[in-house]
């Protein structure tokens, strides 16, 4: 199947060639990748996969679509999905990914990861709020 593949270190937009298989996408998003994040940014079935560590790895850049409110460090391979749930190829082209992109050099996305990481996420329970 087809697939799109962002490169943050190229800033390039590409076309490739995977199977379906968990070590092809891990190699096509590099950097040591061995678990991966789905991040919807996009308005068709389409998923972007990218490194769900990247921030705790050296950071080559970064990018976001002008659709996206929070930018993805580190390489990301965008694919498509059925019906079933299963990895197809891609709706979006990789015209439209180009002409949407905003890339983030090496320092922006370090910025962007340290300022993440030093603030976590905090779980609010049900039953802490006042309805």
């Amino acid at each position: 199947m087809n697939a799109i593949k962002i490169d943050v270190v190229n800033q390039k937009v590409s076309q490739v060639s995977i199977s379906d298989e968990l070590d092809d996408i891990y190699a096509q998003i590099s950097n040591g990748c061995t678990t991966f994040t789905c991040v919807y940014g996009l308005d068709t079935a389409d998923v972007i996969y990218a490194d769900d560590e990247a921030m705790l790895k050296e950071i080559q850049g970064g990018f976001m679509l002008r659709s996206m409110k929070y930018p993805i460090v580190g390489n990301a391979l965008i694919l498509g999905t059925n019906l079933e749930g299963e990895s197809v190829s891609p709706e979006v082209s990789v015209e439209f990914i180009e002409n949407n992109m905003i890339w983030l050099d090496r320092s922006t996305a370090e910025d962007w990861a340290s300022e993440v990481l030093s603030n976590p996420i905090q779980i609010i329970q049900l039953n802490d709020l006042r309805l």
